[in-house]
């Protein structure tokens, strides 16, 4: 079945008596797979190969077509559910219910470009914004010193280069510091972990130009299509000040 298809079918289902246990309708199950692969820029091949799966057991998913429970256990972990959560009976959420959960979930998310974190200049815009955020949810405590460093480099940079510099800004200066942040940041490559930043337009009420950088750092055994990502998406309450966060004033 196309996409459009999947969607009417599931639009068209009765709703399921409440209080029964039933097994996730594949037509559900297909499109949440789309959408777990398209949130992660995942190519079909990109799934099969982290789900330990065949691609045309990938495409018959997506195809709304009956599949094995175990690889539609592998397929789920692969996209970061828990074990059974396409195979296990369970209650259904009632739907208005269940469309009020996806747009809590969903609403406050925000697409940021974003690029492997490699150059002067992203150092440079990086130091240039109000905020930055590291978002590093696969990363384990191994990484907390590493982690740590990097911030450290990046509120230097931002105090050398940022737009309320207090000293320290002459050229040399200024270059050496970016040669200290990639260096950082080539230490996890080493480990085999991506970087990728992006800027992220976050007005917020008095501070139309608030702008936050996003640094995100991801396993490359855990999510192996990160490499080729060139779009988050970042919750934008994830990015607000803290209360009472006054900003550097000039």
């Amino acid at each position: 079945m196309t996409p459009k298809e999947i969607i009417e079918r599931l639009a068209a289902m009765p709703p399921p008596p409440q209080g029964v246990h039933h097994v996730p309708p594949v037509e559900l199950v297909a499109m949440v797979t789309r959408m777990g692969r398209s949130l992660r820029q995942w190519k079909k091949e990109t799934l099969a190969d982290f789900a330990r799966v065949s691609l045309s057991t990938v495409e018959r998913v997506e195809r709304a077509e009956p599949v094995g429970a175990e690889s539609l256990d592998r397929i789920a972990e692969a996209l970061g559910y828990e074990r059974g959560a396409f195979t296990k009976p369970r209650i259904p959420t009632p739907r208005e219910e269940a469309a009020a959960q996806f747009v809590e979930e969903m609403g406050h998310l925000e697409p940021v470009a974003v690029s492997p974190f490699d150059t002067h200049r992203q150092v440079r815009m990086v130091a240039a914004s109000q905020a930055f955020l590291i978002y590093r949810p696969e990363l384990g405590p191994a990484y907390d010193a590493q982690v740590a460093g990097l911030t450290e480099w990046m509120d230097l940079a931002s105090m050398v280069m940022g737009p309320h510099a207090i000293g320290g800004g002459e050229p040399d200066r200024r270059r050496d510091l970016c040669n200290d942040v990639l260096a950082a940041v080539a230490e996890f490559r080493r480990r085999g972990v991506t970087v990728l930043v992006g800027i992220m337009d976050a007005p917020l009420p008095g501070m139309p130009d608030w702008k936050v950088a996003i640094i995100t750092l991801t396993p490359k055994l855990s999510d192996p299509g990160a490499p080729k990502r060139r779009t988050i998406l970042v919750d934008k309450r994830s990015v607000q000040p803290r209360p009472g966060y006054l900003p550097h004033l000039a």
